[in-house]
């Protein structure tokens, strides 16, 4: 598990909202659905939210708290009392399960993440053997909490084999457990996954309140234009907007724009440091998309445009009017850098593949 507790405020009021239809089932008939699958861009915080879903799910003062206690037998004096029904709709922060919360160290919960590649690649794949050892414990009921949940993250990830056998686990759930899967492109899902999961779908996060987040988090450290930049650039996802705050990205960002005017200097430059890895000529790509956009989307839309790179707007313009980059142009130069992005995940020489990359943005400069 990748996502740690506590959890940025502001995070937590722009989502919880979509948690509002799971509390309210609960409350009306007191069951939850067995498979949920939350979904959003890449990294718009769905791990975050199923984490403050499980603190919530597994605290002893909320509304799930006692869900699968046996009904109290008759004493020898008569009937036991009937315990308080709590009415808690957040985690509590402080009972004995909130506190093994920001341990992780919950018993009923089984966290699985993609078995990752080597260094430098973006994504990684969730294999058959993981889930092995879990289908050896689908007889046993909780231990510590009310409920037994299994967390599938970046489930699109799955092999054809993995999503077969959690299909089997899903077809007939035992009792007490709930399956949670995450997915930044729910149709790489099996249809008939799909069709057992309740969806929760999260928004991207509007720009100020990613300023706000990055703010609350960074503290002391908190850069104001590393900021705005980061939280336009991120498109709504709040792992993109802390990774715009890296020294590397922004030392990236720097070539990319010494490039724009000085391509005969800055050009092998940055072929080297795109060729570092996949990650990097994935970031370069996403830094020139947003660049070229820019300066289209301002053409277009004049100034209702909200400029991304805004820090670096008059010297952008100035390229733009001395090569003579029209709609037709950026349109063309934004299409041959989308094709280019296909082959970013293939076994390619990276040198090679990093001309290629920024041979389209030459032929405009």
């Amino acid at each position: 598990m990748r996502v740690q507790l506590p959890l940025a405020p502001d995070f937590i009021q722009t989502h919880r909202t979509k948690l509002h239809p799971l509390l309210e089932r609960y409350q009306k008939n007191g069951s939850l659905h067995t498979t949920l699958l939350f979904t959003g861009i890449e990294g718009v915080g769905k791990k975050s939210l199923v984490l403050h879903f499980l603190q919530t799910l597994f605290c002893d003062e909320s509304i799930f708290s006692g869900a699968n206690a046996e009904e109290d037998e008759a004493g020898l004096f008569g009937a036991a009392p009937v315990a308080a029904l709590k009415t808690g709709t957040e985690p509590c922060g402080h009972c004995k399960s909130c506190l093994r919360a920001t341990k992780n160290q919950w018993a009923d919960l089984f966290w699985f993440d993609p078995e990752m590649p080597e260094e430098g690649h973006r994504l990684g794949l969730h294999k058959i053997d993981a889930f092995r050892e879990l289908r050896t414990k689908l007889g046993m009921g909780p231990s510590e909490e009310p409920f037994r949940v299994v967390v599938i993250a970046d489930a699109d990830l799955m092999q054809d084999k993995a999503a077969n056998s959690i299909l089997k686990m899903l077809e007939e759930p035992p009792k007490n457990w709930i399956f949670i899967l995450t997915a930044s492109d729910s149709s790489r899902l099996l249809p008939t996954i799909l069709s057992r999961c309740m969806e929760v779908k999260l928004a991207p996060i509007p720009p100020e309140t990613l300023v706000s987040i990055l703010k609350n988090v960074k503290g002391a450290e908190f850069n104001s234009t590393r900021a705005e930049v980061a939280s336009q650039a991120a498109q709504g996802s709040i792992a993109r907007a802390f990774q715009y705050l890296n020294d590397d990205v922004w030392e990236l960002r720097a070539r990319i724009l010494g490039l724009l005017t000085n391509p005969a200097q800055e050009w092998m430059k940055l072929v080297e440091r795109l060729a570092e890895s996949q990650q990097t000529m994935h970031l370069g790509l996403d830094l020139l998309e947003s660049i070229f956009s820019d300066l289209l989307l301002h053409q277009v839309k004049g100034i209702q445009h909200p400029w991304v790179h805004s820090d670096q707007r008059p010297m952008l313009l100035q390229v733009a009017e001395a090569k003579h980059l029209t709609p037709a142009t950026l349109t063309r130069l934004l299409d041959a850098l989308s094709e280019k992005r296909k082959w970013v995940n293939l076994t390619l020489n990276a040198k090679l593949l990093a001309q290629e990359i920024l041979n389209p943005v030459l032929e405009v400069l």
